[in-house]
């Protein structure tokens, strides 16, 4: 009985699989034959539309986003225009071309060509750029000279090879020399002075593009490493000149360790790493002196500054030093010319005697020289291995007094020769 229930079961099931076949029937089914589409470009965003003017404004403001944009040809349409359309576009590609300050930067040549009229015309624009669309996008916006300074600093902190800032509130300023200054008077920060090309654009206008470029001696890599032996040059002056009690002492102390780390080799052309030069290479300049002597006594609270003018009519440089309330100039290439290592001051006299040029109208007047006058010597300690020169006389020559603590510049009342010394006067009164 089981066998033949089970052999029922099967026999409808085998009945129903044949039975699909005729659930699919070909009327339902349908071939067709492939054939291409023709393809429909879709509609363009408003932002791909071209953009539509109808006054001088919006004329111009197009023309300077194609520019920003580094758009070399596009249409622009003209809609019910205020005002004379083809008078405007002429003025509109001068402005944007040599008057605004990136069309003027980025820009060697813009056409454009008018079709119809100030109703339904349109506008052919077409430019040709004199820099790459990554140049336009490098630029940097800043507000005053005081920021682009503070911009051209981090650059040159890093050795980058170029820099183009957008320069808002805009005054004519030599960047050159504020460069060549900052480096001369900061050898712990930068080590050389860059070759560099600077131009502005455009001439005039409270708002430019500066364009910097800068070529470096070395590559970053061994500047840095260099720096680091400077600065630990540096570092180890200013903790050895702390010694001295006074500015005068102190001063004294400095004069002796620049003078007599090195037996120096005179360098005749000018350094463009002064201070590497000077201190890690054992090059004589006047610029490498002035420019380290300077920023140990910025690191020291010593009222200096580096003066540049010509000695017998070569370039030459040397320091203004405030002591004791009086203005000195010192000169540490000349004491290495006369194997005098000791710190001499001089007088605008004296200089202008030894034919020393330079601009001194806007410094401090100097103490008027006379033959009482003495200088400051340095101090009797010997901190360096190179025996002690005698110290000198505002004229340079050796002194035969004992050296005596620095002084200002004493009044014309005696004679260097007749003016008792304090030692002579105690062994009198003896």
């Amino acid at each position: 009985m089981k066998k033949t229930a089970i052999l029922l079961i099967l026999s409808v099931l085998l009945s129903g699989l044949t039975a699909c076949g005729s659930w699919v029937r070909d009327d339902y089914l349908s071939v067709t034959p492939h054939s291409e589409q023709p393809y429909t470009e879709p509609a363009p965003t408003q932002e791909e539309l071209p953009p539509t003017v109808s006054s001088r404004n919006e004329l111009r403001g197009a023309v300077l986003s194609m520019i920003r944009d580094w758009t070399e040809h596009s249409i622009i349409l003209v809609e019910d225009y205020d005002g004379d359309i083809a008078g405007d576009l002429t003025q509109t590609v001068q402005y944007a071309t040599k008057e605004d300050p990136v069309g003027a930067y980025a820009v060697d040549y813009a056409d454009a060509e008018l079709t119809g009229d100030a109703v339904s015309g349109s506008i052919a624009i077409d430019i040709v750029f004199r820099r790459s669309a990554a140049e336009i996008s490098s630029i940097v916006t800043v507000n005053g000279n005081e920021g682009a300074c503070d911009r051209i600093l981090e650059v040159l902190s890093n050795c980058s090879p170029a820099l183009t800032l957008r320069i808002r509130n805009y005054r004519d300023t030599d960047f050159a020399s504020y460069i060549r200054a900052y480096c001369l008077e900061h050898p712990e920060q930068m080590l050389a002075l860059p070759e560099l090309s600077a131009q502005v654009y455009p001439e005039e206008g409270e708002t430019r593009i500066l364009e910097l470029h800068f070529l470096y001696p070395d590559t970053r890599e061994e500047m840095r490493i260099m720096q680091g032996s400077v600065d630990t040059i540096l570092s180890s002056a200013s903790n050895y000149i702390r010694a001295g009690k006074t500015n005068t002492d102190r001063a004294s102390l400095l004069c002796r360790f620049l003078t007599t780390r090195f037996s120096y080799t005179v360098c005749e052309d000018e350094p463009v790493m002064p201070a590497y030069s000077l201190l890690c290479e054992g090059k004589a300049h006047s610029l490498s002196f002035a420019s380290v002597f300077f920023a140990e006594c910025r690191n020291a609270d010593i009222d200096c500054r580096i003066i540049s003018g010509t000695r017998n009519g070569t370039a030459h440089y040397w320091n203004m030093i405030r002591l004791d309330g009086q203005y000195y100039y010192v000169d540490l290439m000349r004491g290495i010319a006369r194997e005098e290592y000791d710190l001499t001051l001089l007088t605008t006299q004296e200089l202008e005697a030894e034919e020393y040029v330079w601009d001194h109208t806007e410094l401090p007047e100097t103490p008027i020289p006379s033959e009482e006058s003495k200088q400051p010597t340095a101090p009797t300690e010997k901190p360096i291995e190179k025996p002690t020169s005698p110290s000198t006389s505002p004229t340079g020559k050796p002194s035969t007094e004992e050296p005596t603590e620095p002084t200002e510049t004493t009044e014309a009342t005696e004679t260097a020769e007749t003016q008792p010394t304090e030692k002579q006067k105690r062994k009198n009164n003896s």
